[in-house]
């Protein structure tokens, strides 16, 4: 009986074989699976970043309106008081231009490491500072930045839903808006012209196969809408890389 015992036992064992090839089986299941998983999370934390930004932006512009849209003669909205009443409607944890002061505020955001700009496009190009809308220079307690000012003719609002963290990308987590002259609402970069300044060839703003330096810029609309520019069939953040 006990023979018997110990005969069932040592046929009920897994030889080291097949441990090596279950092994392998898992191994190969990981490698396959594992880095769209890891693809997936990041999507998601970007989109929740974005949408986190954009409706602390939307309520923060609320008392505002109310309080300088109405005495702006055909919608200018040039006065400096203006930015100043919406960032006081924040919760600022730190203007990181006062506190660095010129080229040095890029390096404190992550935006640069002192010698090469670390912003890239949408297309994961680096490229320059943008110029005209700026980067975000003031710094949120969750982590998160926004910035903006009236330059090059026209209002622009920034938003960087992780702030210094990165990837610091157009369209990943640096969304522009404007601020329509005529409606005095907030306009995402891309929704068609804003004054002579126009974002809405998605090809050229939004699209992984453009290598322009504003690539990115007009992927706000885009994400609003949660369409992918280049691709109907998916969601705005399953085109991401």
């Amino acid at each position: 009986m006990n023979i018997n015992r110990k005969i069932r036992e040592k046929n009920s064992a897994f030889t080291l074989a097949e441990v090596l090839i279950t092994l392998g089986i898992i191994g190969v299941v990981a490698a396959m699976t594992i880095p769209t998983l890891i693809s997936k999370y990041q999507h998601l934390v970007l989109e929740t970043g974005f949408k986190k930004s954009y409706s602390a932006l939307t309520k923060a512009l609320i008392p505002v309106q109310f309080e300088f849209y109405g005495s702006m003669n055909n919608g200018d909205i040039r006065r400096t008081d203006f930015y100043n009443a919406l960032w006081d409607s924040y919760k600022i944890s730190k203007d990181t231009v006062e506190s660095s002061g010129g080229y040095g505020t890029f390096i404190e955001m992550g935006y640069s490491d002192g010698k090469n700009s670390l912003v890239r496009s949408y297309s994961s190009k680096n490229v320059p500072n943008p110029g005209c809308p700026q980067l975000p220079h003031l710094l949120l307690p969750d982590g998160s930045a926004v910035g903006g000012m009236y330059n090059c003719s026209a209002n622009w609002i920034v938003i960087d839903s992780n702030g210094k963290k990165g990837p610091n990308t157009f369209g990943y987590d640096i969304f522009y808006f404007g601020i329509d002259s005529t409606t005095k609402k907030l306009k995402p970069l891309g929704e068609g012209a804003y004054g002579y300044w126009n974002f809405a060839d998605q090809s050229t703003y939004c699209s992984k196969n453009s290598d322009n330096d504003m690539n990115g810029l007009g992927c706000t609309y885009w994400a609003l809408k949660n369409k992918c520019p280049d691709d109907e069939t998916k969601t705005y953040w399953q085109c991401l890389d």
